[in-house]
């Protein structure tokens, strides 16, 4: 390149750059004088740091950029963001766990985080109040201007005698931990275990629930058991048995009939027995009594058939729609209490003409924290905020190494290049390069080296990071 067209470029360069800068004063200009009329001093106050939540508290940065403008508070009883979508690579032994959190802290400068249990929440007064500590024993009370709900959801058991005490759920970090741990465990038993019985006990491993954590659970741990006892000379694959059981007529009812298909024969193919219109009646700490097939020996059942809002919804003064969650209109408010805003898995947000809710979906928690925030500072405007409306982009699913489904405005796709897309779109979504950066360079390791064997001690690795 000669030397006028190095000038040219730089100058080119300076005069985009210049541009940029110049519109983002001239937004932040804008916004300032928006903002004009916003009494000084508003507390902000955000109960939950999932998708919701933290959504709310970022799009509360860009539209609020002052200090002035409004305090924003986000409390949790953990200090991080997980980000859900990839705790099956955690459980599969894909992902180091410490790499699908990021700490709010990092987010933004604007964003105040306070680590503590919620004992309450008065709506009426718009206050809350924190148990602080590990041992939970001083209190302290917030009171907010505006407050936002966002607790987000359990697993939902539908009182199954023995579930809760006898199975893993897949909604924490220490969820993934223990599940990877359990099946290195098993296949250790199994190694030395001579009882014929214990030992198909031992590498008999059942998910419940076929939707897409149910799947994507099984795709994982039926490649992680399966890839491991590779490495164990006295355990025989014909003796590893992997069961996903749904009551539903298929697999995935979200995705259209084809992809479902297409998922259940790939899940099949690798191993896996696929159980529909079949219930789990019972569990114990070594089987799992299905309605029909009778009992099924196992140490390692995991639960994904369903999920119901925070119990601490259940305590607050306010009505609850069929689900349990917080009943709010089409602009997430809760009737009656101004300025109490609800969203996410705990809430029942309706849709236009007597449709139904949105469902509890990350997608949903996303866009909803969007539509909370700009409806938050229309209030504070003195404006009229916007009914939440939103139409998903698609769904993703993997179903096994290398592959999986996906229906993206519209359009199908399935094997590689839907595995390739979950991963692409999921990383894209990751808070933090630093947090991207680890997550690929794990997956170059497993490509390269595979999965670890060690077992790590769960307890320990998930004490600090025990998480919704």
């Amino acid at each position: 390149m000669g030397r006028s067209a190095t000038r040219a470029a730089t100058a080119a360069g300076a005069a985009i750059g210049g541009a940029l800068l110049g519109w983002r004063a001239w937004k932040r200009s804008e916004l300032g004088r928006k903002n004009r009329g916003i009494a000084r001093g508003q507390q902000i106050v955000i109960v939950g740091a999932g998708f919701a939540g933290i959504n709310v508290a970022q799009e509360l940065t860009r539209l609020l950029p002052a200090d002035r403008d409004a305090r924003i508070t986000v409390v949790d009883q953990n200090n991080f963001l997980l980000f859900t979508p990839m705790l099956t690579e955690v459980a599969g032994g894909e992902l180091d766990p410490r790499h699908v959190v990021a700490s709010p802290r990092r987010l933004s400068p604007r964003i105040g985080f306070e680590q503590a249990r919620v004992e309450s929440i008065d709506l009426g007064n718009k206050s809350v109040v924190l148990r602080i500590g590990p041992d939970g024993d001083s209190t302290r009370t917030l009171r907010a201007d505006q407050l936002v709900i966002a607790v987000g959801s359990v697993p939902n058991y539908h009182g199954i005698p023995g579930l809760q005490e006898h199975s893993f759920g897949m909604k924490s970090i220490h969820d993934a931990v223990m599940i990877r741990a359990r099946v290195l465990e098993c296949l250790e038993q199994a190694a030395t275990e001579d009882d014929t019985a214990v030992r198909k006990a031992l590498l008999t491993f059942v998910v419940g629930g076929g939707g897409y954590t149910g799947v994507e659970t099984m795709a994982a741990m039926n490649d992680l058991v399966r890839g491991v006892a590779r490495e164990y000379p006295h355990i025989r694959p014909e003796e590893i048995s992997t069961v996903i059981v749904e009551p539903g007529e298929r697999l995935l009812a979200e995705l259209s009939g084809d992809l479902a298909a297409y998922a259940q024969q790939k899940l099949q193919d690798r191993g896996v027995q696929v159980r529909l219109k079949t219930k789990i009646a019972s569990a114990g700490d070594d089987y799992v009594d299905t309605q029909p097939g009778g009992r099924i020996p196992t140490r390692t059942l995991i639960w994904a058939g369903g999920i119901t809002p925070n119990p601490l919804v259940a305590k607050l003064d306010c009505t609850r729609g069929h689900h349990g969650g917080i009943v709010v209109d089409e602009c997430c408010r809760i009737a009656n209490r101004p300025g109490v805003w609800a969203l996410g898995d705990c809430a029942e947000v309706p849709k236009s003409e007597s449709r139904g809710t949105y469902a509890p979906t990350a997608q949903n928690a996303t866009r909803e924290g969007s539509t909370v925030a700009r409806n938050i500072v229309s209030v504070l405007r003195g404006q009229q905020p916007q009914p939440f409306t939103f139409e998903p982009i698609g769904e993703l699913a993997l179903v096994g190494r290398h592959s999986g489904v996906a229906k993206l405005y519209g359009r199908h796709f399935s094997g590689f290049i839907a595995w390739a897309m979950w991963r692409a779109i999921y990383l894209s979504k990751m808070p933090g390069m630093a947090q991207r950066s680890r997550i690929a360079i794990d997956w170059m390791l497993d490509a390269i080296f595979g999965r670890e064997l060690a077992e790590v001690p769960a307890a320990a690795l998930a004490a600090n990071q025990n998480g919704d």
